[in-house]
């Protein structure tokens, strides 16, 4: 998800949980219970969006669920699935050295071995370790977010550096 920069995602409507207009939302953080501490989102759909207020917020399994102001049915609430969840970057937790936000990620080139591979397009979060996805014309690589294959990821720069094996290309 392309926005300007100002904001992060971390979550993505999924639909509406029960009559009064409480929003289902699919945390795409490590740590879902992170909605606690918040107290408005930014819902981004195309390149609107769109500032509210959390009225409520609870875990529900492996979800989140949200009471927004000014969101009080069903149809309301309907209206705003698929719908990104979005928050100013300064809000952000902050992160390790050798750890990237996805949005960061996304449109960097990728060098391998001194060429252009391609660019990242997406990274998948499959278990222990993501997976970034390089798309080159219409070659798509998918390749384990190592530090064996990728040497040097510099954000700033806009760039990374990678030493990935032909085998695992291949793949």
């Amino acid at each position: 998800m392309e926005n300007n920069n100002r904001l992060i995602i971390i979550g993505r409507i999924l639909g509406v949980h029960g009559i009064k207009g409480e929003l289902k939302v699919l945390p795409l953080t490590d740590d879902p219970g992170r909605f606690y501490d918040l107290d408005a989102i930014t819902l981004i759909h195309d390149k609107t969006e769109t500032d509210y207020k959390i009225t409520n917020c609870r875990l529900h399994k492996t979800n989140v669920l949200l009471f927004l102001e000014g969101i009080t049915n069903r149809n309301d609430a309907e209206a705003l699935t698929g719908r990104e969840v979005g928050i100013p970057k300064e809000l952000a937790v902050a992160l390790a050295e050798d750890e990237f936000f996805i949005e960061d990620l996304l449109g960097l080139p990728v060098y391998n071995d001194g060429q252009l591979l391609g660019k990242i397009t997406d990274v998948m979060q499959a278990g222990g370790v993501d997976v970034y996805t390089i798309t080159a014309g219409k070659k798509v690589y998918c390749v384990p977010a190592r530090k064996l294959y990728f040497t040097e990821v510099n954000v700033k720069a806009g760039r990374i550096d990678a030493n990935i094996p032909q085998e695992i290309l291949d793949l």
